[in-house]
């Protein structure tokens, strides 16, 4: 079981007297970072969410040194001493460490510790080296960042931090959402033990499909639950199948299981399934969701069809009802936090009547 650290009490001084890290101290206290999404305070449970003034936003003077405070630290397989450390603004931070020497490394493991946070009931979403920047301990209380990296995610949390932020950056501030620390803690620890009971999963996998799935981007969706669907099937095919004598005959055939281990042409995944349903091992509702996007996944990859949203909801369903098959602890995950209910800013406002097209013909080929 995953076990968090104690709070960190931290007192009120902020940056803004001294605002400038030199090169010696990024060097000796090097770290990698990156930022929930969506944008959220994350608010320690004995204190009121920091309220700034419209003032403050506008003319860019509201105390940035409490949107970098260090308000807690979470495990890492590196030990006590290397925690993860989390900010207000929902930075997270990993030392630049031998284990997480390049950014590909940190942005894997910060994948794993955001899919714990979605698997607890907190939405957030993927990242990629886009999202991940150089940062570095300030002070020991503040986490302060020394590039802004590439993504919408990191420029703005950068520019929040920073205070050059232009007005559609700054009121984010205003009226940011709140997760409570208490929250953020139960979640990633739920996650965790959801995770780390099936170690042949990739989580990154798995948020990445609901990353791309809340996106409407059905394809790329799929792609990466099937990944997923495909080692959660193998994972019951060696580890409950294969290893449970009531599904084997009394006497042992030779090769026989050696055939079911390693023949992956003659046991495919599909051959797996159907077998795993047979024997009560995975229900029908299951079934019902990973045959429809399995047929998906074949079209896409072998006739470059492509995928409808049904299918991909269908991957995403029998990923999560698959994970919860051999997960060693009890989860559920809301549907509107892999699939909101759609509207007009993500497919656009209808037309009403019939849209005339009269300017645009007259342009025509040049």
């Amino acid at each position: 079981m995953t076990k968090t650290m104690k709070p960190l009490k931290n007192s009120p001084e902020s940056l803004q007297n001294d605002d400038r890290t030199s090169f010696d101290d990024i060097c000796a206290n090097p770290a990698w970072v990156t930022y929930l999404n969506p944008f959220r305070f994350v608010v320690p449970d004995d204190e009121e969410p920091w309220q700034v003034s419209l003032d403050e936003i506008n003319s860019n003077t509201y105390d940035h040194g409490k949107l970098c405070r260090i308000i807690d630290r979470l495990p890492t397989p590196l030990g006590r001493d290397w925690p993860m450390l989390l900010c207000y603004d929902g930075g997270l931070a990993i030392p630049r460490t031998a284990a997480f020497s390049n950014k590909e490394n940190a942005t894997e493991f910060f994948n794993s510790a955001l899919c714990n946070l979605f698997l607890g009931g907190v939405l957030c979403c993927a990242v990629d080296t886009r999202d991940v920047v150089w940062g570095t301990i300030h002070k020991k209380q503040f986490l302060w960042p020394v590039d802004f990296g590439e993504s919408v995610s990191s420029q703005l949390h950068a520019q929040l931090r920073t205070r050059v932020g232009g007005g559609l950056n700054t009121i984010q501030l205003s009226n940011p959402k709140i997760l409570p620390l208490s929250k953020f803690r139960d979640a990633f620890s739920k996650g965790a033990q959801v995770t780390g009971s099936v170690p042949s999963l990739s989580p990154k996998f798995f948020l990445h499909g609901v990353t791309e799935l809340r996106n409407r981007n059905w394809s790329s969706a799929l792609s990466n639950f099937w990944i997923v669907i495909e080692q959660l099937t193998d994972h019951l095919w060696h580890d409950t199948f294969l290893s449970d004598a009531q599904y084997h005959p009394k006497t042992d055939i030779a090769k026989r299981k050696r055939a079911l281990k390693e023949d992956n042409r003659t046991w495919s995944t599909s051959v797996k399934q159907e077998l795993l349903y047979q024997n009560g091992l995975i229900s029908e509702e299951t079934l019902a969701d990973i045959f429809p996007a399995r047929q998906a996944r074949n079209g896409l990859v072998h006739g470059g069809k492509d995928v409808s949203s049904e299918s991909a909801i269908s991957a995403c369903e029998g990923a999560i009802k698959l994970l919860q098959r051999c997960a060693a602890t009890q989860f559920a995950v809301q549907q509107c936090l892999y699939y909101p209910p759609d509207d007009e800013l993500r497919r656009g406002k209808s037309i009403s009547g019939k849209p005339r097209f009269d300017d645009w013909k007259s342009i025509g080929y040049l």
